[in-house]
């Protein structure tokens, strides 16, 4: 067969969506098992024949065809080992005859149809148009503005979060298929995947290996449950409870081998959130002391308790005053009455008036 052209070939090939040769090739291999099966049936037709039907029987005249004497020269050979050895040679120089004018034939058969039925005229070629070619505009597009610098950022920040989003979900799987690993290994359940390798982590260090398996393999052992019935119900539980000591005794043992552990992380997680508290308590309480000092100092501000602004009457007395100051003040009023000498005695009695106030308030 001349190979064909190659522009012709590949537009027959999206034409019919696969290459025409195919089609031949699917001719000639269903008429082979055709063959097949007519020389299988042949075979078995003639396997199923009387061997004296066919010739193969005792002759009486000495040399008679059908007869094969032996090496000895004594008598002839079985009827039906004879039959079979000329059945089978006879059918295998059938099967080959018929291979061989299937393939002269078809040969002639696949030049014919490639060069007079799935073929294209060359002059043909360039005004034929595919069913999914119509409508599309093959026209440079000049609309279109060029690659920028923000489009080509854009494009790579795209492609970076892709990745890395990628890369997230590639780590989460591998995180949950070791966790159902690790399930199905606890529960007794035999994975359909078994991993000799030991399931690495993110900073790429070997995960330790589990060193118990099927802890929790009991739950499906439910023998002594169905054994035993309903009949005898508290029979039933207590053997079921006497049989799985031994497996909540282990558990037991493994759990108190981890509560130390799991107490001392919580004694630091402790001690570590009280002295953040108290460093951050100390800090807001240094800054509350300063500024109540630099209120009450500078700016002559008097703070209550709460730091709440005492400057009036309506919020409140005022500042409570000791005997010693109450006595000092006294002094310094009578020091400056002596002082200053009496013009008459109205202004003294004043005086006198507004001392008591004083120190009455």
């Amino acid at each position: 067969m001349s190979a064909p052209d190659n522009t012709e070939y590949e537009l027959l090939t999206e034409h019919f969506s696969y290459p025409p040769v195919s089609l031949l090739d699917d001719i000639i291999n269903a008429v082979n098992v055709l063959a097949d099966r007519a020389v299988g049936a042949v075979e078995t037709a003639l396997t199923g024949l009387n061997p004296h039907s066919i010739g193969f029987g005792p002759s009486k005249k000495r040399g008679a065809p059908g007869t094969a004497p032996d090496t000895n020269g004594s008598s002839a050979a079985d009827p039906a080992a004879a039959a079979k050895r000329e059945i089978e040679q006879g059918t295998h120089q059938l099967e080959t005859l018929l291979n061989a004018s299937i393939d002269k034939n078809f040969d002639i058969f696949e030049l014919y149809v490639m060069r007079n039925i799935l073929t294209v005229k060359p002059d043909d070629q360039p005004y034929m148009t595919l069913a999914h070619y119509r409508g599309l505009d093959f026209a440079p597009s000049t609309a279109d503005a060029p690659a920028s610098l923000e489009s080509v950022t854009q494009l790579r920040r795209r492609l970076h979060a892709s990745q890395a989003l990628q890369i997230a979900l590639e780590t989460e799987r591998v995180r949950n298929e070791a966790l159902l690993q690790t399930l199905r290994a606890a529960v007794g359940v035999k994975s359909t995947t078994t991993t000799t390798t030991a399931v690495k982590t993110e900073d790429g260090a070997a995960a330790p290996p589990q060193q118990q398996t099927n802890v929790l393999g009991f739950l499906h052992d439910r023998g002594t449950l169905e054994e035993g019935g309903t009949e005898r119900p508290i029979a039933t539980t207590t053997e079921f409870t006497l049989a799985q000591l031994d497996t909540l005794r282990s558990l037991s043992s493994t759990l108190r081998a981890l509560l130390p552990d799991m107490a001392a992380e919580e004694e630091e997680e402790e001690q570590e959130e009280h002295k953040e508290k108290s460093w951050r308590r100390e800090r807001a309480e240094y800054v509350e002391s300063a500024s109540r000092q630099y209120l009450e100092t500078v700016a002559g501000v008097e703070l209550g308790p709460a730091g709440e602004v005492r400057d009036g009457e309506w919020q409140g007395p005022g500042r409570g005053m000791a005997r010693e100051e109450l006595d000092g003040l006294e002094t310094v009023v009578a020091v400056l009455g002596a002082q200053q000498p009496p013009e008459d005695d109205e202004p003294a009695a004043a005086g006198d008036d507004e001392d008591e106030s004083m120190a009455q308030s």
